[in-house]
């Protein structure tokens, strides 16, 4: 199967026409054109993804197999792919309604909306990491997180910064996440993306309806699930790893996750370096700043 040549509204109605001539296309919304896919949003309703390589493009068909297993296993609506690319690589599922969580939305919920949000991300997580051993997992293809290329990443670009304090971060921080990745840790069958961009948050109800996205399931040290909600609020993060904990039973670090999320930041900062004006280099460089006063943040 082959990769879109064309990432357009006309391309993409004319390859799902192709493919299932019956299905009425009546409006198509490009939402996302990230790094990785093409996302479509057709009739309001469907939410098509097109891989631009062939190298997400072949995770397709085991993302699909995945969600398949995963259904009515998961409390949370998840994606159920009803149409699968027959050229061309994509899948389409019924869109679960909801936008993206903001900082502006939490600020807005009060202490019970909280508590539950925190109480389903973290049963989201309990679900996900009891669902399949982390053997079952690689079984089914899931590669192991190739931790040690993200400190190699993120000292790449070490000579073309000249801020001697950012400098001492990404010494420090590349420091400890090489000591950290040493060790041991409980290995669990992860999701691997939970960020809030991933999530299909009801504002009207102020509730979680679903996660989407399985594009990044791998198989890793437990606290990497935890660390996207460092970049939302690290207290916020603390309250899902302590609800989590309260659910399973396990023991997580703190400290763990915010030196994947660091180590997370760095490697953005890298990709994007010698292009500065660009979205991801401003924001990068911002939550370094934020991250220069709590250098010891949770720490251990």
């Amino acid at each position: 199967m082959k990769i879109l040549p064309w990432f357009d509204t006309k391309t993409i109605q004319n390859v799902i026409i192709s493919d299932f001539p019956d299905f009425k296309i009546e409006k198509i919304i490009l939402i996302n054109n990230s790094w990785d896919n093409l996302v479509a949003e057709i009739n309001d309703r469907y939410i098509f993804r097109f891989p631009k390589d062939d190298g997400i493009g072949k995770n397709f068909k085991r993302e699909i197999k995945i969600l398949d297993l995963l259904k009515n296993k998961i409390t949370l609506a998840i994606p159920e792919v009803k149409f699968f690319g027959k050229v061309f690589v994509y899948m389409g599922y019924e869109k679960i309604p909801g936008g993206d969580l903001t900082p502006e939305i939490f600020t807005t919920l009060n202490l019970a909306e909280k508590q539950k949000l925190i109480f389903d991300l973290a049963n989201f997580l309990k679900e996900i990491h009891e669902v399949f051993s982390f053997e079952k997992a690689r079984e089914l293809g899931v590669e192991d997180e190739a931790l040690p290329t993200y400190s190699t990443m993120a000292k790449k670009f070490l000579p073309k910064i000249k801020n001697s304090m950012v400098l001492d971060f990404i010494q420090k921080t590349c420091d400890e996440y090489d000591v950290m990745t040493k060790e041991q840790p409980e290995l669990v069958f992860l999701f691997n993306d939970l960020h809030t961009e991933n999530m299909a948050f009801d504002y009207d109800n102020k509730k979680l309806n679903g996660i989407f996205d399985f594009s990044d399931l791998a198989i890793g040290d437990v606290n990497l699930d935890f660390h996207p909600f460092c970049k939302f609020d690290p207290y916020f993060m603390k309250a899902v790893a302590e609800k989590y904990q309260e659910l399973t039973g396990r023991r997580l670090s703190l400290r763990r996750m915010v030196i994947y999320s660091r180590i997370n930041e760095l490697c953005d900062l890298a990709e994007f370096i010698d292009r500065p004006e660009s979205r991801v280099y401003k924001n990068a460089m911002e939550r370094i700043d934020k991250w220069l006063l709590k250098m010891d943040l949770f720490k251990e």
